[in-house]
């Protein structure tokens, strides 16, 4: 098999991370944080941006310890990518509960 054809060097669009996740929630974030070895991933979804938040607060708060940030945020259904404008909005507080 050539090497170009293999499903790992496959990307439908290589701006997005979408592609690879498996929800349909309008909303999609990539938090980024510290692992044993080399940097470690995980994901939030949300129908809105407070939901998205919401699931955001808990994750960051899981992984407190390890330095976590923010990395990526889209609007699935647009294919916006958002990630300014939501780590601002968040970081003032607009999505507090």
């Amino acid at each position: 098999m050539l090497k170009k054809n293999m499903p790992s060097q496959r990307q439908g669009n290589p701006e997005s991370v979408t592609n690879y996740v498996p929800h349909d929630m309008r909303y999609h974030a990539e938090i980024i944080y510290e692992g044993e070895v080399s940097f470690r991933m995980v994901c939030c979804a949300g129908d809105s941006p407070f939901s998205l938040a919401t699931d955001i607060r808990q994750e960051l708060r899981k992984v407190k310890d390890r330095l976590p940030q923010i990395f990526y945020v889209e609007d699935v259904y647009n294919k916006d990518d958002i990630t300014d404008r939501f780590i601002d909005n968040y970081n003032n507080g607009v999505y507090n509960d």
